[in-house]
């Protein structure tokens, strides 16, 4: 079973082992699950400091923790807490890209029905400047409003990370709220939201 947006192509459902998104921009950039096979790839990813020094969650991990936060990535739960995938063009890894939180779109209310996601990318070096992390992005951005139903989805990232900031602001458009509590546990003191109305003219 296919499931078509105007971006992406879904071939399967999510937690088959065939899953996967097919960019409809890029000719053959996908993205995966990663699998058993792949964990070695995400690790490489996730360990290159040029991904990851803004990133407070891995930038002092171990091989052995980043292996772990791999491995976790394989796995498929009910109700979704996650869905990482593996950036791909054809069989080359080129990055990372998912929700790496789903959960209650209001912290307060831990069982309200509408959910919410916060969302990332991270692209190698040699594969930067291409348009990689915007396709990638966008597809999660829409497979998460669109087929997961989450109401919201968030970004977000150190003011000093500017590619990132660049990415949301100038390709999609959006300006971030600057937090006035400093870092959260992640590093981060910049958010971008987006909401369903995001659909409309893109997906």
């Amino acid at each position: 079973m296919a499931s078509i947006s105007p971006i992406y192509q879904a071939i399967g459902s999510i937690g088959e082992s065939q899953f996967e998104l097919q960019s409809k921009s890029i000719p053959g950039l996908t993205l995966r699950i990663p699998t058993s096979e792949t964990i070695g790839d995400v690790v490489d990813i996730l360990a290159n400091k040029a991904n990851s020094e803004l990133d407070r969650s891995i930038s002092d991990a171990t091989t052995e923790e980043l292996q772990s936060i791999a491995r976790h990535w394989t796995t498929v739960d009910s109700p979704l807490s996650h869905v990482n995938f593996l950036v791909r063009q054809g069989d080359k890894p080129l990055g990372i890209a998912g929700l790496g939180w789903i959960g209650p779109a209001n912290d307060e209310d831990e069982k309200q029905s509408e959910r919410a996601g916060a969302a990332g990318v991270m692209i190698q070096p040699f594969a930067r400047g291409k348009g990689y992390a915007y396709e990638a992005l966008r597809m999660v951005f829409a497979y998460g409003l669109r087929e997961l139903g989450l109401t919201e989805v968030w970004v977000g990232t150190h003011s000093k990370n500017v590619p990132m900031r660049k990415l949301m602001e100038n390709k999609f458009g959006l300006l971030p709220e600057v937090s006035t509590d400093g870092l959260d546990k992640f590093g981060n003191d910049l958010q971008w939201t987006l909401k369903k109305d995001w659909l409309q003219p893109n997906v």
